[in-house]
């Protein structure tokens, strides 16, 4: 009996060990970030307010940043500000929410983070410094996020949203998470490495970034940015993130160490070191010197390593940065081309009528809009321009430039192009698709100027996850039914390592008892 009362003790050993290990909170090494679950303060206790703003209560260990102005690149949504953006521009507030008043607005544990606006465009977001970490690492940043995007079905019903708690007509959210690997903490520096944009409309979604650490701080950031469409802002722009981490992935490869020194005065000219350069940049049929975007590369890092200033390099690559200067993995960016310099010769007493005049540079100028009638073909003042289109423009030698589209400055141009053959490519905005070929071909004449405007209609790729019905402010009754879904998660997690345990437990019995 003695063994028998053992063997069910190990057993219950094992089935406590397996109910509270979850795979929700596995991980490839420790998380480097403080209160990357948002559970620091318990449910109950107030987060603190960052410097003393009622309005914004962010988790401890992180801080929010936020645009109280709207920027330069923002434009009021017509007809609505009369020119003035401020007046569809304002601080988001930043909150707690918890899984007893919205359960699928906080994806594990008992809180998350909230931030919104209420009618009012935005851009803003969270950040974390950490420390201790040391240069050459390679980080991955991973965070969830979820959004609620809603539109009122016209502007006589500015404060109505039709869905309830589910998006509505929602227009881009500009979803971003960064790494600086400097450690800095502005969010909108050349040296934050980002995650391409997205959306996360009602369903938790993973973004993430990898950097290589350039100090012994990095800095990790969560970016949104509320957009308008359809001539009006949207009534609600909520932000819910929740299960971040950064975590080490490895180290990047070492630095060969310099051969030792040799001195200048003693060593004959023959044997002089040469200084090698920084990198060795990939030549092209044309003479230009180009880098290959390698993940973890910024541009702010790519200017230190070859020694060109940032304002050159911006400058040779104008055509093909997205925006906020960025750039993407296995784009080519241009270091230096050729100058063309003519040999003098001297000049004849009558013009030679065999001279070429050099062939004038050419445009193809680009947008995307809204084909709401489907027939192709643009009617302005019913068929908005769409932002978070990107266009590809390729000759026979590859990528020329990208361009992401932000559905107010339309059309961009791609300028200073030789003539001879171009493809056009398009990759809709998510929830659209084009209507028609996404690939144009163009002969650009010497001089000329092609001007394309692509349709794009909503997409059947839309989809919408199904998600518990939130209740509303005003329904506390309904409040509480929002735990069931976690209560069924945890009995089929429990259901399952019952199996497992009793599937183990019989054989032991039963040897055990044999004895």
């Amino acid at each position: 009996m003695k063994h028998l009362r053992i063997g069910w003790i190990i057993l219950a050993g094992i089935l406590l060990l397996m109910i509270f290990w979850s795979p929700v909170h596995s991980q490839e090494g420790p998380n480097l970030l403080r209160n990357g679950d948002f559970e620091e303060g318990g449910p109950g206790q107030a987060w603190p307010f960052q410097d003393g703003i009622p309005e914004i209560q962010v988790a401890p260990g992180w801080r929010a940043f936020y645009l109280d102005d709207p920027p330069a690149y923002i434009a009021p949504p017509p007809d609505y500000c009369q020119g003035d953006a401020r007046c569809a521009w304002g601080r988001p507030e930043f909150r707690g929410t918890a899984v007893y008043e919205f359960a699928n607005r906080v994806r594990s544990g008992q809180l998350a983070q909230k931030y919104f606006s209420w009618n009012r465009q935005h851009e803003a977001g969270l950040y974390q410094q950490v420390s201790g970490i040391r240069p050459g690492t390679r980080l991955r940043f991973s965070v969830w996020i979820q959004t609620w995007s809603c539109m009122p079905p016209s502007p006589e019903q500015w404060n109505v949203c039709p869905t309830g708690d589910r998006s509505n007509n929602p227009a881009p959210m500009h979803i971003w998470v960064g790494i600086d690997p400097t450690g800095g903490t502005d969010w909108a520096a050349p040296t934050v490495v980002r995650s391409p944009e997205g959306n996360a409309w009602d369903t938790w979604t993973l973004f993430q970034v990898e950097a290589v650490a350039q100090s012994d701080k990095v800095t990790v950031f969560i970016h949104s940015r509320a957009d308008w469409q359809d001539r009006i802002p949207r009534i609600n722009n909520d932000v819910y993130i929740d299960d971040a981490s950064l975590v080490a992935i490895g180290q990047a490869a070492p630095t060969p160490p310099p051969p030792p020194p040799t001195s200048a005065a003693t060593a004959p000219a023959a044997q002089q070191p040469t200084r090698a350069p920084a990198a060795s940049p990939t030549p092209r049929p044309d003479g230009c010197r180009v880098h290959v975007v390698q993940p973890g590369d910024t541009l702010f890092g790519i200017s230190l390593r070859y020694g060109i200033p940032m304002e050159e390099l911006e400058r040779l690559n104008a055509g093909s940065l997205g925006p906020n200067k960025m750039i993407f993995v296995g784009q080519e960016l241009i270091l230096s081309c050729p100058a063309v310099t003519p040999t003098p010769t001297p000049l004849p007493p009558t013009p030679t009528p065999e001279a070429t005049p050099t062939p004038q540079s050419g445009l193809i100028c680009v947008l995307a809009y809204h084909d709401r009638s489907g027939d192709a073909s643009r009617q302005a003042d019913t068929e908005e321009l769409l932002p978070n289109a990107v266009f590809l423009l390729s000759d026979a030698t590859g990528i020329m430039g990208q361009y992401t589209t932000d559905g107010i400055s339309e059309p961009y141009c791609f300028a200073g192009l030789q003539p001879g053959a171009y493809q056009l490519s398009i990759q809709p905005p998510v929830g659209y698709e084009v209507n028609g070929p996404a690939q144009v071909s163009l002969a650009l004449a010497p001089g000329g100027k092609e001007e394309v405007a692509l349709p794009l209609k909503r997409g059947a790729s839309v989809t919408v996850t199904p998600a518990v019905v939130l209740p509303t402010p005003e329904g506390a009754a309904a409040v509480r039914t929002s735990v069931w879904p976690q209560v069924l998660r945890w009995t089929a997690r429990i259901g399952g390592v019952l199996l497992v345990v009793l599937a183990l437990g019989i054989p032991v019995w039963w040897v055990l008892s044999r004895r």
